[in-house]
């Protein structure tokens, strides 16, 4: 059966979050450069949100000038806004790393959007941090990360606090790149029960699935799909930017195109090699449903993720 999404495409944003959840792959290491070649590459391909990297003002002086993305110093803000202005200019922020005063420099840095990353434990901390970017006339979204392990009630506790807050966006996140469609059918409608604010979608690859998922939160009342060049990112990599948006302007008949984003990818990728065995290790925590932490752990322990996976309890084989 196939999935149909809605021909309304003015409302579908595509966000790119290569430099920032594409930094995984590479310590962060963007240069200045590799920044501006990915922003430029999106304002030609017509996606105007960009995740230009995590906001810890704590770092700038020790990370701003050799890891811009890191920490996005002001002047890295600046020097994108300026180069880029169609481009809405996003972090990433973790409340941990940030006092609520910091906003407004964010704010007159140059940034426009704020993105929340928070597990259930997190969000009692998290409003204020909402309300101080809000006051600092940034946007703000609210991202549920490893969705795949949250309650339902924590999702809808997580879906209110983003109405209570009116924030821009209600994101689900499948961090650990687990869920399959109709899991994230049922996600969404759980949180559209809750907010009618905006639902954003956050995918992993581990399992190949990210594009279904992505389509599938589409059907489901989502606006906002986070995707990155190559498809880069931690785990299982993210939903392929250009894969996406060449599926909604062939599909769809959207504004987004594809070649600006092609003619790059070589390079992005280049810039986030990884081996066989990280791919085969995606896999397995995607099945297993394990975090980055969990997975982690059971490397350092010197176990095979893969060997979790065999080591799961088997049947009898089914007839045919």
């Amino acid at each position: 059966m196939g999935v149909t999404v809605s021909s309304d495409m003015d409302r579908i944003s595509l966000v790119d979050v290569t430099l920032r959840d594409g930094g995984y792959m590479n310590e962060h290491s963007w240069t200045r450069k590799d920044s501006a070649m990915v922003v430029e590459a999106c304002e030609q391909a017509r996606i105007l949100l960009c995740e230009v990297g995590y906001f810890r003002p704590r770092l700038h002086t020790a990370e701003g000038k050799s890891r811009p993305a890191y920490c996005s110093p002001p002047d890295y803000l600046v020097e994108l806004r300026e180069r880029f202005p169609q481009v809405v200019m996003t972090v990433m922020a973790r409340p941990a790393d940030v006092e609520p005063a910091d906003y407004r420099a964010l704010a007159e840095g140059g940034a426009s959007v704020v993105r929340f990353p928070a597990t259930p434990r997190l969000l009692p901390d998290l409003g204020e941090h909402l309300a101080a970017a809000q006051d600092a006339g940034l946007r703000v979204t609210l991202n549920l990360i490893r969705v795949s392990e949250v309650a339902p009630a924590q999702v809808r506790a997580a879906a209110e606090l983003a109405q209570r807050h009116r924030v821009d966006a209600f994101y689900l996140a499948d961090s650990n790149g687990s869920l399959f469609p109709a899991q994230v059918t049922e996600l969404f409608a759980l949180a559209a029960e809750a907010t009618d604010v905006p639902l954003g979608f956050h995918a992993h690859d581990g399992l190949s699935l990210a594009f279904i998922n992505s389509l599938t939160a589409l059907e489901a009342g989502c606006r906002y799909l986070d995707a990155s060049i190559g498809g880069v990112g931690k785990g299982g990599g993210n939903l392929s930017l250009e894969l996406v948006a060449g599926y909604l302007r062939t599909r769809r008949n959207a504004r987004f195109t594809m070649a600006p984003l092609t003619r790059v990818a070589p390079t992005v990728l280049r810039r986030c090699d990884r081996d066989a065995a990280a791919r085969f290790d995606s896999m397995a925590s995607g099945l297993l449903d394990l975090n980055m932490e969990e997975t982690a752990l059971v490397k350092n322990e010197e176990r095979e993720l893969v060997a979790l996976v065999d080591a799961r309890p088997s049947g009898p084989v089914a007839a045919s």
